[in-house]
């Protein structure tokens, strides 16, 4: 079987969104990228070149991303479209589909998203060619030395032979992606596909139809039958992140699928067996989900079959040198960097910090460091640590008459301003999920147009 790079287009006029792409896609070097600003440079290299994913931004600066898949449809069928948005509206994502985009990406300067959809294509692109399946980003290894870690690492191993269901629990950045991929690791499906899914990023119109799949005409803007993740993973793993805000009807369609192991695209009254295991990720205390209404009990019962959870880094602290020294290394090599030690002073920084957003927040630091130091050594003065979520209710004045929603409103833009709109951070900072924030910011944007 072939196994070459696959050839990505990225159009898009923000210079930093082009970049961003071009970091995370160039993470494990399984993608050939090139990149343009308008839609009219995309058309030129098109001719020139033999792409196979075409990224566009949904608003370019000559036309919109919807006509530029018009006209690459049209000439070029067996490319792949992903448009993405950073306010993108279901008017958008319906618009994009009926012009031929097979995803949307809410937010492309969001990692998780950005890899999530591309994966997905290139997979898609495997199977049609017969080549190997894409390796997933999150290819690494665990860097622990924890006992914990290392238990839960040992019951994963076990386990990962098996059938059963798995639920990982955690905290934001623990590493929860990262254990489902070393379950699919260990398991006897590691050559099957490797399909995850983020369920908070799933438009509710099309949800169902991105689970299940749907036949052509099933309604507006299925122009061609689509598979789902479902039936992408085949006898592989499918990983569902972030399953608490999945929409209770979904949940219920979701349920039926694991009971009877069979789906039925939307627009089809025939099954289709499944064979894919089911691996479940949450960061959020699934109980208090089910005692608020938000998530079905037999649903978690039908999940929970192995639960596995990974320990905060402030838990494990005995780790905190281990993965800084690790982070180091490859920050300075993929920078061409000469910094290949850790002060004592700069470690015991990262010894006290409180680490809220975990892994993920000590990689971005080290990375920080490596891109602002200058020596051989990483210093204390190359760190920038967060010092922990400001206390934004300080800086919502209430004013006599200022409503309820008015102060919650207020308080959700000066969080974002504060984070630089980075809606991740912001949403991890308010307590509630990334769905809740794109909702609310969605219930006054319409306001505002209303009283337009």
């Amino acid at each position: 079987m072939v196994n070459h790079p696959i050839s990505v287009l990225l159009v898009t006029s923000e210079s930093e969104l082009r970049h961003h792409l071009y970091s995370v896609l160039e993470e494990v070097g399984q993608f050939q990228i090139k990149g343009c600003a308008t839609g009219r440079e995309a058309i030129e290299k098109l001719e020139k070149y033999p792409i196979q994913i075409l990224y566009s931004d949904m608003r370019l600066n000559d036309f919109s991303a919807v006509a530029l898949s018009e006209q690459v449809q049209r000439k070029y069928p067996d490319i792949t479209i992903l448009i993405g948005a950073a306010k993108g509206t279901a008017g958008d994502v319906i618009a994009a589909m009926q012009a031929g985009a097979t995803d949307f990406i809410l937010d492309p300067f969001e990692n998780d998203l950005v890899w999530e959809a591309f994966q997905k294509a290139a997979r898609d692109i495997a199977v049609r060619e017969g080549s190997q399946p894409v390796r997933t980003r999150n290819d690494k290894t665990f860097i622990t030395q924890d006992v914990a870690l290392l238990g839960t690492l040992e019951i994963a191993r076990k386990v990962a032979p098996s059938t059963a269901s798995i639920l990982i629990t955690g905290e934001s950045g623990t590493g929860k992606e990262l254990l489902a991929a070393f379950i699919h690791a260990h398991s006897q499906r590691s050559s099957e596909p490797y399909v995850a899914i983020n369920c908070a990023a799933l438009p509710e119109q099309l949800a169902e139809s991105e689970l299940f799949g749907h036949e052509k005409g099933a309604f507006t803007g299925a122009i061609s039958r689509k598979i789902g993740k479902f039936e992408s993973a085949g006898k592989g793993t499918l990983v569902l992140d972030e399953i608490t805000e999945m929409a209770l009807p979904l949940q219920a369609k979701l349920l039926r699928a694991l009971q009877e192991r069979e789906i039925v695209r939307v627009g089809s009254n025939r099954s289709i067996s499944i064979e894919a295991r089911v691996i479940a990720i949450s960061n959020r205390m699934m109980k208090e989900a089910m005692a608020s209404g938000n998530f079905r009990e037999d649903l978690y019962y039908r999940l929970n079959v192995i639960p596995l959870t990974i320990p905060p880094l402030r838990e494990r602290k005995n780790d905190i040198p281990l993965m800084a020294e690790a982070f180091l290394k490859r920050f300075s090599s993929q920078n061409g960097k000469k910094m290949d030690r850790i002060s004592g002073g700069a470690m015991d920084l990262l010894m006290r910090q409180n680490w809220p957003g975990n892994v993920r927040e000590l990689e971005n630091t080290i990375e920080r460091g490596v891109l602002i130091g200058g020596g051989e050594t990483l210093l204390p003065e190359d760190l920038i640590l967060d010092t922990g979520p400001k206390d934004m209710s300080a800086t919502v004045t209430p004013a006599m008459g200022m409503t309820v929603r008015e102060m919650e409103k207020q308080l959700i833009t000066n969080t974002l301003q504060s984070v630089n709109d980075n809606r991740t951070h912001a949403a991890k900072m308010l307590g509630i999920s990334i769905r809740t924030l794109r909702n609310k910011l969605n219930e006054y944007k319409e306001e505002i147009e209303t009283v337009k």
